[in-house]
């Protein structure tokens, strides 16, 4: 097998690095916005298609770039929901998700419970990294 060289190395470094910030970029704008985040559209805005998306993404950063955009979504709605008084409905739509039921269905499938039980574990105690 050859050896990966340190420039190789580099030039696969600065691909992760590109497509995380464009996904970055994308679902930071979706928020400001108040709108879904669909890696189709991220998809369009690089004037690629989402099979070629889903494939460089995959390869440079090794996830799916839906799943990617998910947890970006997840992760600012775990942090607002311990950390503000925003109805949950309200933190799903601040988090990019088009419905407040798309937010639970989502929230529910990745972490066991609804956000209104997460933000009742979470302040009561529990701990934030699970």
């Amino acid at each position: 097998m050859a050896k990966i060289s340190d420039a190789d190395i580099d030039v696969l470094r600065r691909r992760r690095g590109f497509w995380v910030a464009e996904a970055e970029r994308y679902v930071t704008e979706c928020q400001e916005l108040r709108t879904s985040v669909r890696a189709s559209e991220l998809a369009q805005r690089l004037n690629l298609s989402p099979t070629q998306l889903a494939r460089e993404f995959r390869d440079a950063v090794g996830a799916n770039v839906g799943d990617y955009l998910k947890e970006r979504q997840l992760d600012l709605a775990k942090t607002l929901l311990i950390t503000t008084e925003i109805s949950a409905a309200r933190i799903g739509i601040e988090a990019g998700f088009g419905t407040a039921r798309s937010f639970f269905r989502a929230f529910r499938r990745v972490y066991g419970m609804t956000p209104n039980d997460y933000r009742d574990w979470a302040t009561a105690g529990g701990t934030t990294n699970e």
